[in-house]
């Protein structure tokens, strides 16, 4: 039973490194100049910190999945767990391959996040209450940082 929690969280963090072990590789590096911090933005330290936690919470979500013997429906757990992991792609590659700022690219992702993590917390509902609210909490802390990203073009005058 235990190893069974511990593997499907396992599942997630690796996800979460092997998508992300080629990006800054790739040149994909997030930038960590002095520039003006809006007030309720979290130090860069947390950021990571907090995705640990959401892909714990999205393990655990998947083995409440595999107890319930629901195992269909863990794709879109693991859909989603793939989209965010993505998220230095499909911002800062796309910023550098195409010239726009990486704001647009984020915001317009963390739109998708919380679309997708939404239709999985639907999805999940009728047959998982504590996997659909597991799920939940990406959909909170992708609004929050999509509010930081919203002020942070302000900073940048794109909007």
């Amino acid at each position: 039973m235990y190893w069974s929690l511990l593997l499907s969280i396992l599942l997630f963090f690796g996800i979460l490194i092997v998508v992300n072990i080629p990006a800054p590789f790739l040149g994909l590096n997030f930038e960590s100049d002095a520039k003006p911090r809006l007030w309720f933005q979290p130090p860069g330290f947390v950021i990571p910190i907090v995705w640990f936690v959401l892909f714990t919470l999205l393990g655990i979500a998947r083995y409440n999945l595999l107890q319930a013997q629901q195992n269909g429906y863990q794709g879109w757990l693991l859909g989603l767990a793939v989209l965010c992991a993505t998220y230095a792609y499909y911002t800062l590659g796309l910023a550098k391959w195409m010239g726009i700022s990486a704001l647009w690219y984020g915001l317009i992702g963390n739109l998708i996040v919380i679309a997708f993590a939404a239709l999985v917390v639907y999805k999940l509902y009728p047959v998982s209450k504590v996997a659909s609210f597991l799920t939940l909490p990406v959909i909170l802390w992708t609004a929050f940082a999509s509010l930081i990203v919203v002020g942070e073009m302000k900073l940048e005058k794109l909007i």
